[in-house]
């Protein structure tokens, strides 16, 4: 399509058929920032605010506020009105369609990679070397009721499913409203839910949903050396992450996902084997690469793309599965770079064959469990899931409630010791 000439009309004047520039985070899209809602947030970039946080705490958001100023955003964009608009106008999502197929009605309704986003609190249990929150101690709380906003769609008959949720934070097992906004997505049918989790603490909530197969849960383990580990997190908790992900792993789900973070503490030759032989021994169901965010730098830097084509030849090769492009949707110029990078530096490594035709590996076979369940076992643990599920319990003891954790916790240091799940 040929660009439009849009010069001396207003928003109201459009017709149906004139071409404009639009995006579907824009029109759909919600992220949820400290700072109020933006439309998206991909790695350093970060699209502007249209509802802030003190208007969601004091009630002052309204639906057709939310709706207006998503056309605000939009006009400003197609030259019908004055405003701010980096950084969209420079990104690839910004596509040009037919004014007819704009809509901003609705919050969700297509699976747009990190189309809602969670992460309206950054208290985290780690202080990653590569987190911008964390070595800028800007360590809060929830800031606003997210529910709340979703309610206002909700009301209205706008709140749509089929989404992508991201639901990350800070680290979700701490976060006490965790349990009640995982159920408010679930019991809406939101979506896929990708939980985001460092996994040093053991979640039954994560745990009981793997199990189901109703999330995704997403680790960086970042390497496969305690002391490396220790570099990239702030402290010496490998082996308690390991023994969780072997939990989850146990669950039985098939929505276990690792992750690298690719940074100059990790860019080593025991870095890459020591995680390679980790995914032989955790059987992740996917895995993902990326890079450390350049939140000052104008590019990725080309040893890390070098690195991550190196990474994921080798885990192609001997895990059997090929591993996703953590940015691949990100659409800024500085992440368009590195995709055409990555691109080149995969097919220069790829027609180098390092480790051989002879490394391929079809399928790998993994032994069966070792722990069998008795007879006994089975009907303790299935006793336990009907009265857990009932609707009696949930009257007795809510969802997120203190009393459900004390009754987790009595159930963990008692029976749980011998009938484990």
């Amino acid at each position: 399509m040929m660009e439009q000439d849009l010069h001396g009309k207003r928003l109201d004047d459009l017709d149906p058929g004139d071409l404009v520039k639009s995006c579907k985070y824009i029109e759909m899209g919600s992220c949820f920032s400290l700072e109020g809602i933006r439309p998206c947030v991909h790695g350093t970039i970060h699209s502007r605010v249209l509802v802030t946080a003190e208007e969601i705490r004091t009630g002052a958001a309204t639906y057709d506020m939310v709706v207006q100023r998503r056309k605000n955003l939009f006009a400003a964009l197609n030259g019908l009105a004055d405003g701010l608009t980096d950084p969209c106008a420079t990104c690839a999502h910004l596509k040009q369609v037919k004014y007819k197929d704009v809509n901003f009605e609705y919050v969700g309704g297509e699976p747009l990679p990190a189309g809602l986003n969670i992460q309206h609190y950054t208290e985290c249990n780690q202080r990653c070397s590569y987190c911008d929150y964390a070595q800028k101690d800007r360590m809060f709380k929830v800031q606003y009721n997210m529910l709340g906003y979703l309610d206002l769609f909700r009301k209205v008959g706008k709140l749509r499913g089929n989404n992508w949720i991201d639901f990350s934070g800070g680290e979700p097992a701490i976060f006490p409203e965790f349990p009640t906004i995982l159920r408010y997505l679930l019991d809406n049918k939101m979506g896929t839910v990708v939980v985001y989790s460092n996994a040093l603490l053991f979640s039954q909530t994560i745990y009981d949903a793997l199990k189901e197969n109703r999330i995704i849960l997403v680790t960086s383990l970042d390497t496969g050396m305690a002391s490396s580990y220790k570099k990239l997190r702030g402290g010496s908790f490998f082996p308690k992450v390991i023994r969780n992900l072997i939990r989850y792993r146990n669950s039985g789900t098939k929505q276990l996902w690792l992750k690298y973070v690719v940074t100059e503490l990790n860019r080593t030759e025991d870095d890459l084997w020591s995680f390679v032989l980790a995914m032989l021994a955790l059987r992740p169901d996917r895995l993902l690469i990326c890079p450390d965010f350049p939140y000052t730098a104008p590019e990725v830097p080309a040893e890390t793309t070098k690195f991550v084509a190196r990474l994921w030849y080798i885990l192609e090769k001997l895990t059997g599965i090929t591993p996703l492009d953590y940015v691949s949707e990100f659409g800024d110029p500085l992440w368009l770079k590195y995709h055409a990078s990555l691109k080149q530096a995969l097919d220069e490594v790829y027609q180098k064959k390092p480790l051989g035709d002879e490394c391929k590996i079809e399928k790998l076979a993994f032994p069966p469990p070792a722990f069998a369940p008795s007879p006994l076992h089975r009907r303790v643990i299935a006793a336990k899931r009907r009265v857990w599920g009932s609707d009696l319990r949930k009257r007795i003891l809510p969802v997120g409630s203190a009393g459900e954790a004390r009754a987790r916790q009595a159930w963990r240091r008692t029976f749980g010791r011998l009938f484990s799940e």
